[in-house]
């Protein structure tokens, strides 16, 4: 037996309604392909179907203990807890830690099969081509049009359009591509849960 540890990236469902499921995946049936989906709460049996049919990968944990707002929880207490200790090093190396906080600069256009996983801030001076994939736990500003797959976990995302064959999502959050404007620039926030695009002026 061989048994070893990954990490994946996984988006969270929480199913109220049937139609209101259906018309979601629908929409973004292809960008979900690429998660490994957690799904829970009224899952019928057409929203079975729909999945067994569309090849994605999925566990329904509506009778599964684990929950997301306990571990969230219990990882800050044991974080505060464990650092605790060493506030006085923490505050000397703050500091440190600012200066040496890194920008990723990509001036070229990510190819086609490119995947790029990146924990500090990333500006793309060019497009993210179909079958790309960017990665970035910091904020993004990408001065290009996204035709491959984008996703922020940053304070903002600055974009420049999404084709039809592109997706981005920003904070867990799959952003509607009628929302943004083709060849202008736009700032991406996060405020009270609730995706803010605006124009840069």
């Amino acid at each position: 037996m061989k048994v070893t540890q990954k990490n994946i990236r996984v988006f969270h469902i929480v199913i109220d309604e049937e139609a209101l499921f259906l018309e979601y995946f629908r929409k973004n049936s292809i960008l979900l392909k690429e998660f490994f989906l957690l799904v829970e709460g009224n899952i019928t049996k057409s929203i079975a179907f729909v999945l067994e049919q569309s090849g994605v990968c999925y566990k329904d944990i509506t009778s599964c203990s684990l929950r997301f707002g306990a571990i969230k929880k219990e990882t800050t207490a044991d974080t505060q807890q464990s650092y605790g200790t060493q506030e006085a090093k923490q505050e000397d190396a703050q500091p440190l830690a600012q200066e040496n906080k890194k920008l990723k600069i990509f001036d070229r256009t990510i190819r086609s099969g490119e995947e790029i996983h990146e924990i500090f801030a990333v500006t793309i001076f060019g497009r993210v081509n179909s079958g790309a994939k960017v990665f970035c736990e910091d904020c993004m500003s990408i001065y290009g049009i996204v035709d491959g797959l984008v996703e922020c976990d940053g304070e903002y995302l600055i974009i420049n359009g999404i084709s039809p064959r592109g997706n981005v999502i920003f904070k867990g959050e799959i952003i509607d591509k009628e929302s943004v404007k083709q060849n202008v620039l736009q700032k991406i926030t996060m405020r009270n849960s609730v995706i803010e695009i605006k124009e840069m002026v």
